[in-house]
């Protein structure tokens, strides 16, 4: 069985003893912030908390030199350990990280700010309105983040949504309404017209949820989609394609099975229609990534109630179809991490493997040529799973 992101829902309940981690807990290696001998800070990725080894939330952050292949610890610290949390680039000197839920599984209300000049961790001047874990964080604007959805810190399924903006420390305000469906683990995704596009994730009754919805920036309000998705989604991804489309894929359906369909939102008639195919493999807490030239890399996830994959595939949108990597992953990783570097490549971080391992590894996928994986030449100093990953500009 699957242990599905701490979830108190009815339709999600597993046990916690049905993943053993067989991993003992990672030793946090000692080091300074990397210096000007590696890669420019622009080049960096910053990885931040998580669930390590133990079934803790962490509160460390580490980051990612492509130059030495290396992770070295920050020398500050999140204000809370947190995992299920989000972390969003505001612009090319600031990174806030928001609410997630700590080791007991209590939702959090807090941030902070990732200084990428002073290479430091604060607290936000005020905490968010409301706390959120599994919730969504898009950048909608200079300097400003919708947070939506979540599970609050008294355990419901919220519809809360707040934005932040980088002003006086960072303040919190929630939007003009909240979302039309109370939801956890959905996706969003900035879209073209000012809008953001909020597809599936879980209701307070614990259904998997077809319908989506629509967030104007400029007024603040949220509308349902002309049509419900095809399927319904949760624990999927959703990809902002070059034309304009939002890929959507994979993801626990109604069944609390992964499944393998995939589908199309065309933002100009605001509706969904399947892919021309299905992926190769079903997939849920999976990870989809825009790569150079428009085709989306799909990697790992869970492919069944017990089994973790180490497959990958890319869509391609000119024909609309799945092709299957050739090599595997250097891991089965699920609740992992997969970010787009500046060279091209693919930082592939944590996650937990078929083993029922979290996991510190950490592995470069290259779509040059007939593409490979490799395994960066560290591994992170801390083995994370719902942890973020977002490269600094």
């Amino acid at each position: 069985m699957r242990r599905i992101r701490r979830m108190k829902l009815a339709l999600w309940k597993v046990s916690a003893a049905a993943i053993l981690l067989a991993a003992s807990a990672s030793v946090l290696h000692a080091g300074a912030v990397p210096d000007a001998t590696g890669s420019p800070i622009g080049d960096q990725v910053l990885i931040a908390g998580g669930e390590d080894s133990g079934g803790n939330a962490l509160d460390s952050a580490e980051l990612y030199d492509p130059k030495l292949q290396s992770f070295t610890l920050l020398s500050t610290a999140m204000s809370d350990p947190r995992e299920h949390h989000t972390c969003t680039r505001i612009n090319g000197k600031l990174l806030v990280i928001t609410g997630g839920e700590n080791s007991s599984a209590k939702a959090l209300q807090s941030a902070d700010l990732f200084n990428s000049k002073e290479r430091t961790l604060s607290p936000t001047h005020e905490n968010m309105v409301s706390a959120h874990s599994g919730q969504t964080a898009t950048l909608t604007k200079a300097g400003k983040v919708l947070i939506a959805g979540g599970i609050d810190d008294t355990g419901a399924v919220t519809g809360v949504a707040e934005n932040y903006k980088n002003a006086a420390g960072g303040t919190f305000a929630t939007t003009a309404n909240p979302l039309r469906t109370n939801r956890v683990y959905q996706t969003a995704t900035r879209i073209k017209g000012g809008l953001v596009l909020i597809t599936g994730g879980i209701d307070p009754s614990g259904n998997v949820l077809q319908k989506a919805e629509i967030f104007n920036i400029a007024h603040g309000t949220f509308s349902y989609t002309l049509g419900n998705m095809v399927n319904r989604r949760t624990n999927h991804t959703a990809t902002l394609l070059p034309n304009g489309n939002v890929l959507i894929a994979g993801g626990y359906g109604a069944s609390g099975n992964p499944q393998n369909t995939a589908e199309i939102f065309n933002p100009g008639t605001r509706t969904f229609a399947p892919t021309l195919s299905a992926m190769h493999f079903a997939r849920a807490e999976h990870t989809a990534t825009l790569l150079r030239g428009g085709r989306v890399f799909i990697a790992g996830g869970f492919v069944s109630n017990s089994q973790i994959t180490s497959s990958a595939e890319i869509y391609d949108s000119t024909s609309g179809t799945f092709t299957i990597v050739g090599p595997r992953m250097t891991d089965s990783r699920a609740g992992h991490t997969a970010t787009l570097l500046k060279n091209g490549t693919v930082l592939i971080a944590g996650g937990l493997d078929q083993s029922g391992a979290i996991v510190t590894t950490a592995e470069i996928y290259n779509p040059a040529g007939a593409s490979s994986f490799t395994a960066t030449k560290n591994p992170m100093n801390a083995a994370r799973r719902y942890h973020t990953a977002t490269l600094i500009q």
